[in-house]
């Protein structure tokens, strides 16, 4: 169970990691954009160039258009909290005790972000996306992460029982 903790350790501080990285990205995006500052973007020919912090190197670009930006800064943010949610995820790995009711709670709050947001995501970019995205192959691939998380959500909840159960009984 040690190398399991170990690893986990890794995995969550990783996670947590990208998960701010993500926020960050999302939030500066936005703030740019809205500000308008040449010192932050640039915005010509119907594109934005939005530049690294107090650099005039490029660091985001696309199309100035309501939609693009939307959808670019939307899926962005909804990274973030999926990095979020598996670092919880990873932390509840990381405890001394297994099965507990906060790591059953962070296993759903996980499948749930990946069997309703992909579809949802979906659904919403083939109705209105202006972008080629291969959108459909990504939400599979979060539906099956969301399918497995609940798989181990419910093992976590039997786990769980059967742990509440051996305490009453001693």
């Amino acid at each position: 169970m040690k190398i399991v903790r170990f690893i986990s350790s890794a995995l969550f501080a990783l996670t947590r990691f990208l998960s701010l990285i993500y926020f960050a990205t999302g939030i500066y995006g936005i703030v740019a954009l809205a500000s308008g500052s040449p010192s932050l973007v640039d915005i010509a020919d119907e594109r934005f160039v939005i530049y690294y912090p107090f650099t005039e190197s490029p660091f985001l670009l696309g199309d100035y258009n309501q939609l693009y930006i939307l959808e670019m800064f939307g899926v962005v943010l909804i990274y973030g909290l999926f990095f979020w949610l598996l670092s919880g995820v990873f932390s509840a790995f990381r405890q001394p005790k297994l099965f507990t009711i906060d790591g059953v709670r962070k296993l759903s709050r996980f499948y749930i972000l990946n069997l309703v947001v992909p579809p949802l995501a979906l659904l919403l970019m083939l109705i209105f996306s202006i972008t080629e995205v291969p959108a459909q192959l990504i939400a599979v691939l979060h539906i099956i992460i969301g399918v497995f998380a609940f798989f181990m959500a419910a093992i976590f909840r039997q786990g769980l029982n059967l742990q509440n159960e051996q305490d009453y009984t001693i």
